[in-house]
């Protein structure tokens, strides 16, 4: 009995352990992109699992010179105890490019474990007069579904290749190595996102990259939404001629001012490995690479690029809050049914795609018997050719102080719609809210907290009756006492001075400008509080981009600078005209430069960061005591 428990366990063990030993079965095809005239290349057809039947493809516009040869590997590696094996098998074609301008490669299958694979078709562009150049490693992979999902295994390739012909800035046929930095658009609308790629095209070897200088984009909003540690080089054309490229840098970009803004170049210095082939070579030297190899370096520009920026029409309502591309909006109640005194929350969704980071939260008009709180927001956006994709959550709590049934008027909220080139305001409906009887006292209609302290000691509190005739002389009476004369006149005082701090406070109020100097301070510290978070948990790139926020914000408020025009000289000018000292000047200067420059190289700005935040402080706190 005990044997057969074991033979058991033993055969359960070894069906999961298989289940688990195997990496998930898999059929691709590998291809370069593009190939020259009369160019030998590979094409392979890789399978992740235990092959039972191979139905090979058929080639259009290429010789099949050899093929398919066959090779396995098996890999097994063990992370945290858990064992993950894989076997793969590999079809090799040798090819070689004919003058018919596209190579057809047709869906090839196969049988994985019992369940059909089918690769997707794909093409190959033929350069003409390109035939010298090499075969490349690297190539495009395209991931099969199993045949029993056919539909949506016919999903669209990827555009291949890129033609630059139309760039005058590029000489074709001349240049084996050249920076690029490409734009998406380059007119838009202010506020309207812009995708800005820095690429490295080559036919050389380059051995490595030193002097770096990225472009700076004076007048944009900017992050950075790819920044890769190490380039994945693939082949693409260019004119006439197969070059090996690879993204440097990927940004996006939102014009915060209208007019001509120019994008200053990125420039690097590249090494590139040049082979000389010296007098008396001989074929070991060939067989056995023994050539000797030189290198030299060569400094690159993309040069200025320029950007058409137009001011969105005029007219915008007063409802709009900024937002340029395409939006949507819900709103929905946390619960419609509560009690006094019991919170709540109104959550507000701002969803879809343009500049969504940027844009300011809708106002809401609650009931005058809510207590209203700060709102919070949260994003969830991710990087598209339209900017930023996702939504925009806020939440507004709320504490309803008496029962009844109440009612959250329409939120309007307006935006710039690009497809429509106009203005679109979205709307929500009227939401009701219930609110049952709390348990709190009520006395007259007016609020009282249940940590009120109630008056126990009604003996001190009651004036008893007097009994007897009343007194009539004059001098009982308080008009005939000095006394009434100086409280009147001390009430009367009161009475104006109180008058004359309200209307200072109401125009306090419809000042905005003084309202953004008196709370500039208090924002700032806000925000470099939540830097000091970051800086805690070693957050570099949150931690100064926290930063370069407090610093321009409280700028903008404490200065009176409009957010468009926040560059570098007005802020330097505007400081000097205040007698802001001038190493001050510098100080805050400097600071911003080296916030602006870690979001395009975070290495090693870990160590500042400590010195930076007191640094950022003392500014903000001497500028409060100066202006």
């Amino acid at each position: 009995m005990k044997n057969g428990l074991l033979r058991l366990s033993l055969i359960v063990s070894l069906i999961l352990g298989a289940s688990c030993l195997w990496a998930q079965n898999s059929f691709k095809v590998e291809a370069p992109n593009v190939v020259g005239d009369g160019e030998r290349f590979l094409v392979k057809f890789v399978a992740n699992g235990e092959v039972s039947n191979f139905n090979p493809p058929s080639f259009a516009g290429a010789d099949v010179i050899a093929g398919p040869t066959t090779s396995t590997s098996w890999s097994s590696t063990i992370i945290n105890g858990k064992r993950s094996s894989s076997y793969t098998k590999t079809y090799t074609y040798v090819l070689e490019a004919s003058d018919q301008g596209t190579v057809t490669v047709s869906s090839a299958s196969a049988d994985i474990e019992g369940t059909t694979y089918t690769t997707n078709p794909l093409s190959i562009e033929i350069v003409k007069g390109s035939s010298g150049q090499q075969a490349s490693s690297q190539t495009q992979t395209q991931q099969a579904q199993p045949s029993a999902a056919s539909s949506q295994a016919q999903a669209q390739t990827q555009n291949r290749s890129q033609d630059y012909d139309d760039d005058p800035a590029i000489t074709y046929g001349k240049a084996d190595l050249f920076l690029r930095l490409s734009l998406n658009k380059t007119k838009v609308f202010k506020g309207e996102p812009v995708t800005a790629v820095l690429k490295i095209y080559t036919r050389s070897n380059i051995v490595g990259f030193e002097d770096i200088k990225f472009p700076v984009f004076n007048g944009f909003w900017s992050q950075e939404t790819e920044a890769p540690q190490n380039l994945n080089f693939i082949r693409e054309k260019v004119g006439n001629q197969i070059y090996n490229s690879a993204v440097i840098r990927r940004y996006m970009l939102m014009p915060q001012k209208s007019g001509t803004l120019t994008i200053d170049p990125a420039e690097m210095v590249v090494q590139v490995e040049v082979a000389s082939q010296p007098r008396g070579r001989s074929i070991l030297d060939d067989f056995f690479d023994m050539v000797d190899r030189n290198y030299v370096k060569k400094r690159l520009s993309t040069g200025k690029l320029t950007v058409h920026v137009s001011e969105i029409p005029s007219g915008a309502p007063s409802t709009f809050g900024g937002g340029v591309g395409k939006l949507n909006m819900t709103a929905r109640l946390t619960k419609d049914s509560l009690n006094a005194n019991e919170a709540a929350s109104l959550i507000v969704e701002l969803s879809g795609s343009g500049n969504l980071n940027l844009i300011e939260n809708p106002v809401v008009s609650f009931p005058p018997d809510f207590e209203r709180y700060d709102a919070k927001s949260t994003n969830n956006f991710s990087n598209s050719i339209e900017g930023y994709s996702g939504k925009k959550t806020i939440e507004y709590p709320f504490i309803p102080r008496g029962e009844g049934v109440y009612q959250i008027p329409p939120i309007h909220y307006s935006y710039f719609d690009l497809g429509q080139r106009q203005y679109r305001t979205l709307t929500t409906d009227t939401i009701t809210v219930k609110v049952g009887k709390g348990t709190s006292q009520n006395t007259g209609g007016m609020y009282i907290p249940q940590t009120q302290k109630t008056v126990n000691n009604l003996g001190e509190d009651i004036r008893y009756i007097k009994t007897g005739l009343p007194s009539m002389k004059g001098e009982n009476f308080l008009v005939f006492n000095w006394i009434y004369y100086v409280i009147a006149a001390i009430l009367a005082g009161l009475f104006f001075l109180v008058t004359k701090l309200m209307k200072d406070r109401i125009a306090l109020r419809k000042d905005v400008v003084r309202s953004r100097n008196r709370k500039a301070n208090k924002v700032a510290r806000q925000r470099l509080r939540q830097a000091q978070s970051f800086l805690s948990q070693n957050k570099v790139q949150e931690f100064y981009e926290e930063l370069h926020k407090a610093i321009l914000g409280y700028t903008a408020d404490k200065l009176s600078i409009q957010r468009s025009d926040l560059q570098r000289d007005v802020i330097q000018e505007t400081l000097l005209s205040k007698n802001v000292p001038q190493e001050d000047v510098k100080d805050l200067i400097a600071l911003l430069d080296d916030c602006e420059m870690v979001r395009y190289s975070p290495e090693g700005a870990a160590g500042a960061m400590d010195a930076q935040y007191r640094k950022a402080a003392e500014l903000i706190s001497g500028f409060e005591n100066k202006l």
